[in-house]
């Protein structure tokens, strides 16, 4: 064979094994490329997904705290109660300073009438109210409330008294059951209207308004309206006595329970205050005040007086309540 004829039958057979080889990097190339491309599509669908989860997740989760959030805000939710216990908290010592040695007046004691009819009929049925007895009319503002006004209608039950709850409509509508035991514990419920606002800075319609939710919310609880009314800070003019349709209540005797927050003070306030018809103003949202009571009625039985209603006070003392009138204290 020609040595020239080899030398090109080489070349030409390196070339076609130049070229196979190429051919074949170039497919493992673009395999390569396609399976790259392929991993990256495939980890860039991972993420997307990943990322949908955790929208999908975080989505659901502040929508759930959306409602819960909106729930609390409800009458009778818990965050409502717990924000009420937590701006009326005591912030004065409540206990009773009680000096030793001293006798302590029997809580039997407040189980008659009062020592003025013990002693001229003997112990006789403690529901009937005597005419001619002194009397003072206990009434408490701002409530109901859960802990004290309980402890306050038990106190009344255990003495026979009665009293007037001059309620609020924020606290009606969170505390229905309470009104209902108000009633059923033979007390009386007043109107303190929605907001406690100062009926005399608002129009004819706003203080409409303000009377009307509390009657509304009192009677959708017990399915009775309120009997009397209780002006906001005592703030009352002619023109509110000539818009309001029930008789108008103040008092005589100021405990400041608001102010001290202290049982002690408030029992020497009454005891070295009251006389005959008055009309004693507490609030049944201090457990403070629901202390001073439950120490009150016995003393105060024991001197002689009965506590009762306003409107029972009026009653007995043959006083009628006329519209258009405020009373500080009722006498005959």
């Amino acid at each position: 064979m020609n040595i020239h004829r080899l030398k090109r039958k080489l070349r030409r057979g390196g070339r076609r094994l130049i070229r196979r080889f190429n051919k074949r990097l170039r497919r493992r190339r673009k395999h390569r490329h396609n399976s790259k491309r392929r991993e990256l599509i495939s980890d860039e669908l991972r993420e997307r997904l990943s990322y949908s989860k955790l929208f999908y997740v975080v989505y659901v989760v502040a929508v759930s705290l959306l409602c819960i959030i909106m729930s609390q805000f409800s009458p009778n939710s818990s965050f409502k109660k717990w924000y009420y216990e937590l701006t009326h908290k005591e912030t004065v010592n409540k206990g009773v300073e009680r000096e030793e040695n001293v006798k302590e007046v029997d809580a039997n004691v407040g189980r008659f009438l009062t020592k003025y009819r013990y002693r001229k009929f003997g112990p006789t049925n403690p529901e009937e109210i005597d005419p001619n007895a002194p009397m003072i009319a206990f009434t408490f503002d701002d409530g109901p409330s859960a802990n004290s006004t309980k402890r306050i209608l038990a106190a009344l039950e255990a003495n026979y008294c009665h009293a007037t709850f001059f309620v609020v409509g924020r606290q009606t509508e969170q505390f229905p059951e309470e009104l209902q035991a108000i009633l059923a514990q033979g007390s009386e419920i007043g109107n303190h209207t929605a907001d406690h606002k100062k009926l005399t800075d608002l129009s004819e319609d706003d203080m409409r308004q303000q009377l009307e939710d509390v009657d509304k919310s009192v009677e959708k609880a017990t399915g009775e309206r309120t009997t009397v009314i209780r002006p906001p800070y005592g703030a009352y003019d002619e023109r509110v006595l000539g818009l309001l349709d029930k008789p108008v209540v103040l008092w005589d005797v100021d405990t400041e329970d608001w102010d001290s927050r202290n049982a002690q003070m408030v029992l020497d306030k009454v005891l070295s205050n009251v006389k005959d018809g008055d009309i004693v103003l507490m609030h049944d949202i201090y457990d403070s005040t629901a202390e001073a009571v439950e120490l009150l009625l016995p003393k105060l039985k024991e001197q002689g007086f009965q506590v009762v209603s306003v409107s029972e006070m009026a009653k007995y003392k043959g006083k009628e309540l006329e519209l258009g009138k405020a009373y500080g204290k009722i006498e005959p």
